[in-house]
């Protein structure tokens, strides 16, 4: 595969989306090395054509982390499931072309996304799950480390920020499912710290309790699978 110096030379090529994010890789992974490597892939413009190129209409790197994520019918912010499977065929395809090679306590783990991935598939030998709503959860979350708190990082970039998520999946495939359970009892705590009424907490209970069964569901299939 061609490779390029600049994100505009591939542009100008009209490189396509896979083209673009080992473009983009490579550079991350060249500054991992300690080389002096220019992110120009992370200019505004640069996100915007990367984002056209992977089929989402929005310049993510233009909208904050509620515009990217609103909030779903139980008050979570999520990804239009639409554009969350997207960004996770992309990883699965970096994957495949050992572009990302995750690893999960120190073993190499290729499979690290099958959760996630359409239901009823295989892929790195393992079957697939079809949770593709945690995933686009999990995007959602890790937005925090774009330009929503002031302490930009990844400039929004789905592949950046899907990349960020594959690192905490690393320390636990049901990271993002005990993480929902955790921020939710966490809002519960501080709303009952201000004494708030119970029937303006019966949203947050009956969230918690769906985010407690969804995670209990989850170990049940891990032990099903063991």
């Amino acid at each position: 595969m061609q490779k390029f110096t600049t994100f505009a030379e591939a542009v100008a090529a009209r490189a396509n989306a896979d083209t673009l994010a080992h473009y983009v890789v490579d550079t991350v992974s060249a500054f991992t090395d300690g080389k002096d490597v220019t992110f120009d892939f992370l200019a505004k413009g640069s996100v915007a054509i990367f984002c056209t190129s992977l089929g989402i209409k929005r310049n993510w790197a233009e909208l904050s982390l509620k515009e990217i994520a609103p909030l779903d019918e139980r008050d979570i912010n999520v990804v239009p499931l639409g554009e969350a499977a997207n960004v996770l065929a992309l990883m699965k395809a970096l994957i495949r072309d050992h572009y990302l090679t995750p690893s999960e306590h120190d073993q190499a783990e290729r499979a690290i996304l099958n959760d996630f991935l359409p239901r009823g598939r295989r892929f790195a030998n393992e079957k697939t799950s079809g949770h593709l709503w945690e995933f686009a959860y999990a995007l959602a979350v890790e937005l925090e480390h774009g330009r929503e708190r002031g302490q930009n990082i990844t400039m929004n970039h789905p592949l950046l920020t899907g990349m960020v998520v594959l690192a905490h999946l690393a320390e636990d495939r049901l990271y993002y499912a005990r993480l929902l359970v955790m921020e939710t009892e966490g809002e519960l705590f501080n709303a009952q710290l201000k004494n708030t009424p119970y029937k303006e907490l019966r949203a947050s209970v009956q969230k918690l309790s769906w985010a407690q069964r969804q995670l209990g569901a989850r170990k049940d299939e891990k032990l099903v699978d063991a």
